[in-house]
């Protein structure tokens, strides 16, 4: 970068709401200390629509990086067609430094992933659709009429993709990588290896629903009031003192896989170790802390990880939630349910979501590999 170019920077905040006492992200502008007006309006709508506060803090990110490159570039956003937005996916993929004029720059060079700059560019592409339903801007940027697909050389070439009808977007072709499963005796051992129900019972929950780590610490007692009786639990969108939050939709569970063994590790958990503290405090959430200075309070997220981490050291099998999460969707595609079924559990807002990520079993259904003979047994 010449360092004749002045930089307009960006920052990144954490704001309170005066009125909710609410926290949350501010795009702000360093030269005017003043919320990047297009930005916040846009983070704002993504709140008041309910978007993870992970998801919104990312794309705020991703949003304050694109404002960036405009002032590199001297450009009005509201004049960014489907050009500048391919220029912007170039940049931004070499870690926001410089420019390539060649594809074998760009192979050699780039320092963000695929998943990252389609992070970005859907954050954009998101944020312009948001301004062009409010009348801001008189039409979406990033689309156009069109009869044919015009090739790009060097860098374009496979990433702006022409639709023969209405639509032409930008978006890198990811590489799909197979996380792998945990078998079985793994997630046995695993269970074993647990000092407390509270821990069981997380472990059992993330292996027979497959819900994401935010879903799991959120449950609230009367989310699980059914789970004894009917092998069922609820999803719920809340704002909890943990910071865990619900991410894809609302949505009821049933336990399909060890029922009985989970009901009688939920109950052991509530009846033995269940602190009063955690009554008495009056937050109603289910995974608390068991011990020490905060007891009763709801179980964080740095705690839950470590429990990972800990879990590892005794029995040497290495795992994290989401690997729960892949283990699950993919025996249950094995095991026949329907796909859109498996997007409904897994709490997918789309089904081509659980199509891209689980196309290997969708597709092959050659597993074996990470599977053996030990298909989990559904009840």
């Amino acid at each position: 970068m010449s360092p004749s170019i002045k930089w307009n920077e960006i920052k990144v905040r954490q704001a309170l709401d005066p009125i909710t006492s609410e926290r949350f992200v501010c795009v702000i502008d360093g030269n005017s200390y003043l919320p990047v007006e297009p930005i916040q309006r846009y983070l704002n709508y993504a709140r008041k629509r309910g978007l993870a506060p992970n998801t919104i803090s990312t794309y705020a990110y991703r949003l304050s990086s694109f404002w960036q490159w405009l002032s590199h570039k001297s450009l009005d956003w509201c004049q960014v067609g489907l050009k500048e937005l391919a220029d912007f996916a170039n940049w931004y993929s070499l870690g926001s430094e410089v420019e390539v004029i060649s594809a074998d720059v760009y192979q050699s060079e780039v320092k963000r992933s695929p998943r990252t700059v389609n992070q970005a560019i859907t954050a954009i592409q998101e944020m312009y659709e948001f301004h062009t339903l409010q009348g801001r801007i008189g039409k979406l940027p990033f689309t156009r009429l069109s009869s044919g697909i015009r090739k790009r050389p060097g860098f374009l070439h496979g990433i702006a993709k022409a639709s023969p009808q209405v639509t032409k977007r930008i978006k890198l072709k990811e590489s799909k990588v197979f996380p792998g499963c945990l078998k079985d005796i793994e997630v046995k051992t695993l269970i074993s290896a647990c000092r407390n129900y509270r821990d069981q019972l997380l472990i059992s929950l993330l292996r027979a629903t497959g819900m994401r780590r935010g879903e799991l610490l959120g449950l609230h007692l009367e989310d699980v009031k059914d789970l004894e009786i009917t092998g069922r639990l609820q999803v719920v969108r809340r704002n909890n003192p943990n910071k865990a939050y619900a991410k894809g939709t609302e949505r009821i569970i049933p336990i399909l896989h060890n029922r009985e063994s989970i009901q009688e590790i939920f109950h052991a958990y509530l009846l033995e170790e269940y602190p009063s503290e955690a009554e008495k405090l009056g937050h109603g959430m289910l995974f608390v802390t068991l011990a020490g200075q905060n007891i009763g309070q709801p179980m964080t997220l740095s705690r839950f990880n470590k429990l990972f981490k800990q879990l590892e050291s005794r029995t040497g099998i290495r795992s994290y939630p989401h690997l729960f999460r892949h283990t699950y969707a993919t025996r249950m595609l094995q095991a026949g349910y329907l796909d859109h079924y498996v997007q409904q559990i897994l709490g997918h807002r789309s089904i081509t979501t659980t199509k891209d990520t689980y196309s290997h079993v969708l597709d092959e259904m050659t597993l074996d590999t990470y599977l053996s003979d030990e298909i989990g047994e559904v009840e």
